[in-house]
């Protein structure tokens, strides 16, 4: 293992700082896993890592000793750092002593999208969030979705943010990232899916909703909802009565309710 890592002008320490942006990120190909159990979940998904950065704070653990036996046994290279070092790495005021870069997985539609008798997409329609894409994500990974398609104008799903609040569940659902709206659409309609675009007005209430097999469900972004591309070209319109004062819901938990909705129906 290389000697430890004082210098923040180290070559490492700059490519690993470069992934908290979008651009880097897209440049290396690479984004930031940090924390022991994330990176634990990242191992049982088999999830390929590459470079780790760690510090003596994590050797202070049988629980982080062993996460280090894990990823020298895999092959990633391991560098120990400076806590003040690791601090700049990290995403977080108080990390626990561990960051990875991993691969960022490929955004190709699974093989099974044409021909699946049964779907169920989340078509994420600009949410910008980063803690509601990352609940968003871990609330289609608790339902089974089999996909999700985040459009342009949406948050990074590789953003560090939505990375921890998804809490692994991005290792367990394909995500397609940047894809164009337009074209998007045209694959769906192509596909024989049914369009179901969350909305406020003319619109049936969830729960009555007539769900096909196969269906896209559009959420919308959290202040200006739906865009008209989606709106105008949806099978179907659904909304969540609210019987309380708020005016609305959070776009997070509305994705919940409206897959809860949809697995009830089988």
């Amino acid at each position: 293992m290389p000697g430890i890592i004082t210098s923040k002008q180290n070559g490492l320490i700059k490519q690993l700082k470069s992934l908290h942006s979008k651009s880097g990120r897209e440049k290396a190909g690479l984004f930031l896993l940090e924390g022991v159990r994330l990176i634990e979940e990242a191992l049982k998904a088999e999830v390929p890592l590459e470079h780790a950065v760690f510090s003596e704070h994590l050797m202070r653990s049988p629980r982080g000793e062993s996460l280090l036996n894990e990823l020298r046994q895999i092959g990633v290279i391991l560098h120990q750092v400076e806590d003040r070092l690791l601090c700049e790495v990290a995403g977080t005021e108080r990390p626990q002593g561990l960051v990875v870069a991993a691969r960022v997985a490929s955004s190709e539609w699974p093989v099974t999208f044409e021909q699946a008798t049964s779907l169920r997409l989340l078509v994420i329609d600009g949410v910008q969030d980063p803690g509601n894409l990352g609940t968003i994500v871990r609330t289609a990974d608790a339902f089974s979705a089999d996909a999700i398609v985040c459009l342009k104008g949406t948050v990074d799903v590789y953003n560090e943010k939505v990375v921890r609040s998804a809490m692994g569940s991005l290792f367990h659902v394909p995500v397609m990232v940047d894809q164009e709206g337009e074209d998007t659409l045209k694959r769906l309609k192509a596909a024989k899916v049914q369009i179901v675009a969350t909305a406020v007005h003319q619109a049936v209430n969830y729960r009555a909703a007539p769900y096909c097999e196969r269906v896209a469900l559009v959420l919308g972004n959290e202040g200006s909802g739906v865009s008209d591309l989606w709106m105008d070209a949806a099978d179907l319109r659904v909304t969540i009565p609210i019987s309380g004062q708020a005016e609305s819901l959070n776009v997070a938990v509305a994705t919940g309710i409206l897959l809860a909705g949809l697995e009830s129906r089988g």
